[in-house]
């Protein structure tokens, strides 16, 4: 389809006429960090922030979940799944990592059975309207790691900011219905030229393609990283919880008495209890191990397992690590010739 143009002025109104049929949600600012959340107020919408504090996770896999509740009486057990809702929602300025990561997630949740149902039923019933990056932040590296800034996936419609409009690129039915409302008009070959000029300032700030998928086939099990790293990291879990391709959880019980429920919670490997055994025994029993899992399975597991890396460079782990590591110069060190 040809790209559309809408006028800034004009977001709020297109997005009000899609409030009666999707649940918006878009990156607000609320304390002092910057999520996405449910909107009623668009005004509220931060699109200054690059990438936003928050990923898009919890609206696909949230933070806990019930996944079935039961109850006992004299003449037995009743168990109830929970239905996880068919709501349809929109996703409003997600950046192309967001969008990227959810390819890997997909893989990793579709080669397992039974299939994640709650998760895919979300993915199935959303639309996501990506934007581009005009000012990444220091801490942005996903042109190192993939093309998707420039050649974007998993997104439906993916907006440049061109001054006091938006450059506007359909890639879906869904998106296709999403501008066809009567605040998108015929993009003209001026506004396609504003937003490859708007493009090319914003990609020459970023770093230039490494070749991790190859690299990291050949990472060092014993490399002396790991024990430097273990010394300054503190395994509080911020990286993973901030991590859009992160997906790992852990399962609980709720017991009341005769009812209860069985719910999952996100988890992490960097905590100590993730692989601890009922029989005490724990294989990766100290942070040196804890730390090169996370980045074996970002990078080398990852294209052994689905061909891809599990990183798409947002940098939220790099700028919001507490003791500064940085998984660019992780993996820079692991590269090099040196070793």
């Amino acid at each position: 389809m040809e790209p559309k143009v809408i006028a800034k002025t004009d977001i709020t109104q297109w997005l009000k006429s899609l409030a009666d049929r999707f649940e918006i949600i878009a990156p607000v600012r609320e304390d002092g960090v910057t999520l996405f959340r449910h909107v009623e107020d668009f005004a509220d919408i931060d699109l200054a922030t690059t990438p936003a504090t928050g990923t898009l996770r919890e609206h696909f896999t949230p933070k806990t979940e019930t996944l079935l509740e039961y109850e006992f009486s004299d003449s037995g057990a009743e168990v109830r799944s929970v239905d996880p809702g068919a709501k349809e929602m929109l996703i409003f300025g997600a950046r192309a990592c967001d969008a990227a990561a959810l390819r890997y997630v997909d893989a990793v949740y579709s080669m397992v059975e039974p299939r994640d149902e709650p998760y895919f039923i979300r993915r199935e019933n959303t639309a996501i309207v990506g934007v581009f990056c005009n000012e990444p932040a220091w801490s942005c590296f996903c042109t190192e790691v993939g093309d998707f800034l420039s050649s974007p996936i998993e997104m439906d419609l993916y907006l440049t900011d061109i001054g006091d409009k938006f450059f506007t690129e359909v890639f879906t039915v869904k998106g296709e219905e999403l501008v066809s409302h009567p605040q998108f008009q015929q993009a003209t070959e001026e506004d396609g030229q504003a937003a490859d000029t708007v493009r090319q300032k914003a990609l020459s700030r970023l770093p230039s393609h490494v070749d991790h998928a190859s690299a990291c086939l050949s990472y060092d099990w014993e490399h002396p990283l790991w024990k430097k790293l273990a010394q300054k990291c503190l395994g509080c879990g911020v990286c993973a919880f901030s991590c859009p391709t992160c997906h790992c959880f852990d399962i609980q019980e709720c017991p009341k008495v005769l009812r209860g429920s069985r719910y999952r919670c996100w988890d992490t490997c960097q905590f100590e209890q993730f692989t601890l055994m009922g029989a005490g025994h724990n294989p990766r029993s100290s942070k040196k191990e804890r730390t090169r899992q996370r980045v074996f399975h970002k990078f080398k597991y990852s294209m052994e397992r689905y061909n891809m890396l599990g990183c798409v460079g947002c940098g939220r782990c790099v700028a919001l690590c507490p003791v500064n590591m940085d998984i660019r110069q992780v993996i820079r060190e692991l590269e090099s010739k040196k070793g």
